[in-house]
């Protein structure tokens, strides 16, 4: 086990979009939640990763309550990349690593530079975002995720601005991480989760 959310709860005033959600997530899976708009899936992620706070329920990574302490171990793949647009690739990727002082700089430096070789990416390090197409700035947020050394990786919607190329690319990048992480991923793409996830959840369109 790697990951538990337990009795998930959260509202907007009357409106109840969380109610009492539990699942969890294991090493080497990847768990998908399915629904249309409006149920709550991205919603999670935000508690999750406490750009919200949840109004009931805990998660839980390795059997430790999800703290700001060790919040930097699930990184979070938003839907719109959100790469910082007048800082190139390169500096998109080392800004978090060095402020959290995961690693020493020609580590980070190393370590970055191989996962743009791996992605196919290394000769983009210096582009700025708005010269990079769709599926590459989702590349890049990923790697930028992944430099972070999560142990649990949230995707958001990641298929929604994808060709079908770039779909079976992502498909084969999710099965490569899955080999070291957990993977929680959020989508209305039943035909891909279909192709990728090991289990999912369908929240309804009463939450």
């Amino acid at each position: 086990m790697i990951f538990t959310a337990e009795n998930i709860s959260k509202s907007y005033g009357d409106l109840a979009v969380l109610e009492d959600l539990s699942f969890q997530v294991d090493q080497n899976e990847i768990l998908a939640i399915l629904g249309p708009s409006g149920v709550g899936k991205s919603t999670l992620l935000k508690c999750i990763v406490q750009l919200e706070k949840q109004d009931q329920g805990t998660f839980n990574l390795d059997g430790q309550k999800l703290t700001d302490e060790n919040r930097t171990k699930v990184g979070l793949v938003f839907q719109s990349s959100s790469l910082f647009q007048h800082r190139h690739v390169l500096d998109n990727l080392l800004m978090a690593p060095t402020y959290h002082k995961l690693y020493k700089e020609k580590e980070l430096l190393e370590k970055a530079e191989g996962y743009l070789r791996e992605f196919g990416l290394l000769d983009k390090k210096y582009m700025y975002p708005s010269s990079l197409s769709g599926g590459q700035k989702q590349r890049i947020a990923i790697i930028r995720a992944l430099l972070m050394k999560p142990r649990l990786l949230c995707f958001d919607e990641p298929t929604s601005s994808l060709d079908q190329d770039n779909k079976a690319l992502l498909a084969d990048i999710l099965f490569d991480i899955k080999k070291d992480h957990a993977i929680l991923l959020v989508s209305h793409d039943e035909e891909f989760v279909k192709k990728v996830a090991d289990k999912s959840i369908i929240l309804g369109s009463s939450l």
